[in-house]
């Protein structure tokens, strides 16, 4: 902190505190134009006896004297920018110095110091600032500061800066090399406030998804952090917060993606699993998914007026998350599942029951593939477990998507963006950019064809007259099924069970010859949890 004092004094010794982050271009240029820049005096001849023709004693060529000069020059108008950008040190240095003597004062009794820290937290998104900031050490001043402070808006801003800085290179080499800074930050978990820990969330998503794969391995820094998976448990649980059930989901999944494939070891798996692989997980995801996506009776009780229309594309985009997490358990590690069969199946349900409204269906994009691929890839690894509701959704779609291949359907309205209260702030816009990145217009006989190998999974094991029931209280029409087979036999070509899957559906959905009796439906039990 004593280097960070100094600096700041150093450069703020003889001017007055600035107000504005940013260099004011034509003042200062100004100014320094009327500046003398001082000649070399080992190359200017004695007073009197120079002119024109004289030649300078010094042993620089003319050429090289007038490109230093122009160096001095340049660098003299640059002023106290911070490397290419407006930015100033002084304003940089005197705020990281009001900063480190903040002691125990909340930042609500200091709106102006508030305001300043934020623009400093949005000045981060420049590489050259973050730079700038890692030759000042702010990471244990900030670690430090944080540990110490019971005032949750510093700790958010300080976390946002630090998560702003995972942008650049430099600082997935300091947390990489000095392990005990991301232990110490990943400590914050346990605390209780949520934008503290949605600014957390991101800062650790960041890290993961960004940083090379080959020269950083986090699994062996985060396996240090105590209780790891109950302290994301928790969160998961217990919050209501919205953003923080987001980013939390988010997170779970960049840290499956990072340390079981990016980090591919699989000498480390066994161990991963292991520190991951827990029923309070699953518990959590549940909870946080039950929470973000009420089912029907549920959200009728809370009254929260949740609609379907009103999905945004972060939403659909969030429930890829959740059945990546799950799908990703199912394949590696089964018998996690053993218990909570009933509780995914009832998760699969509630995003088919909403992808049968065409509003949410259309436009086909990433996320819709990926929903399609991990209901397909769950179905297969949770066989003999069939709900009726289920497969009426994933026959709805399919009829659309494969009508929809014959009629191009209509341009739809983009998926909405639910707004802030206070509008939205800048990272929000970049995270609604990336999801509308996910959401291009994609192939729509991709997911009709994944949609119709999900059929294919669920109802592969079921019996024939479960399957019959089904039909029946959908209303499903003998022409959808036809269509599906026709286009299974031509997909699914040497899939063991394809023909024999094919001809118990075709006589599913025709009428039986004679009346049979009623059908338990133990396998089709829906009553919201």
């Amino acid at each position: 902190m004593d280097n960070i004092s100094d600096a700041a004094n150093k450069t703020i010794g003889s001017t007055e505190k600035e107000e504005n982050p940013k260099v004011p271009e034509e003042n200062n240029s100004q100014g320094k134009d009327s500046e003398q820049i001082e000649p070399n005096k080992g190359c200017s001849p004695p007073v009197g006896e120079g002119s024109r023709e004289t030649e300078p004693s010094c042993s620089k060529e003319p050429d090289e004297e007038d490109e230093t000069m122009l160096k001095e020059k340049l660098q003299t108008l640059k002023g106290d920018r911070i490397g290419e950008t407006m930015y100033s040190e002084r304003f940089v240095l005197s705020t990281i110095l009001k900063l480190s003597k903040q002691g125990n004062r909340l930042l609500e009794d200091d709106e102006e110091f508030e305001h300043d820290l934020c623009n400093l937290w949005d000045m981060t998104i420049e590489p050259d600032v973050v730079r700038f900031l890692l030759e000042q050490d702010v990471i244990e001043l900030f670690l430090a500061l944080a540990a110490a402070s019971e005032d949750f808006r510093l700790i958010e801003i300080l976390f946002g800066i630090i998560g702003n800085m995972c942008c650049v290179e430099e600082m997935h080499d300091l947390f990489y090399r000095q392990s005990n800074l991301l232990v110490s930050f990943c400590d914050f978990l346990s605390i209780t406030d949520a934008p503290v820990l949605v600014q957390l969330m991101r800062t650790l998503t960041t890290l993961f998804d960004r940083s090379d794969d080959e020269r950083y391995h986090w699994f062996g820094v985060m396996k240090k952090v105590d209780n790891l998976t109950e302290k994301l448990s928790l969160i998961l649980a217990t919050s209501t917060n919205r953003a923080l059930l987001e980013h939390t989901a988010e997170t779970v999944g960049a840290m499956i993606n990072r340390f079981t494939e990016a980090e591919v070891d699989y000498a480390q798996l066994n161990e991963f699993y292991r520190l991951f692989g827990k029923s309070c997980l699953l518990e959590g995801l549940f909870e946080a998914f039950k929470q973000l996506f009420p089912f029907p009776a549920r959200r009728e009780a809370a009254g929260d007026g949740f609609d379907e229309e009103t999905l945004t594309l972060k939403d659909i985009k969030t429930m890829r998350r959740f059945l990546e997490i799950h799908e990703h358990f199912i394949l590696s590690s089964n018998e996690l599942y053993e218990a909570y069969v009933s509780e995914v199946d009832q998760c699969v349900h509630r995003v088919l029951s909403s992808f049968v409204n065409e509003c949410v269906l259309f436009p086909v994009t990433k996320n819709h593939i990926c929903i399609f691929v991990s209901i397909s890839n769950i179905y297969s690894g949770i066989m003999y477990h069939f709900r009726a509701e289920s497969f009426v959704c994933m026959v709805k779609i399919y009829d659309q998507l494969a009508d929809a291949l014959k009629n191009p359907p209509r341009e739809h309205a983009p998926v909405s963006s639910r707004s802030a209260e206070n509008g939205p702030t800048a990272m929000e816009e970049c995270e609604d950019a990336e999801a509308e990145d996910d959401g291009g217009a994609f192939d729509v006989e991709t997911a009709c064809a994944e949609v119709r190998e999900a059929i294919f999974f669920l109802v592969g094991p079921i019996d024939e007259q479960i399957i019959r029931a089904a039909i029946r209280m959908g209303q499903l029409k003998e022409s959808t099924f036809e269509q599906m087979c026709r286009e299974l036999r031509e997909t699914m070509d040497g899939e063991p069970l394809l023909y024999q899957t094919c001809a118990k559906l075709m006589s599913a959905v025709k009428e039986p010859n004679e009346e049979e009796a009623d059908v338990p439906m133990l396998a089709t039990n829906h009553a919201a949890e």
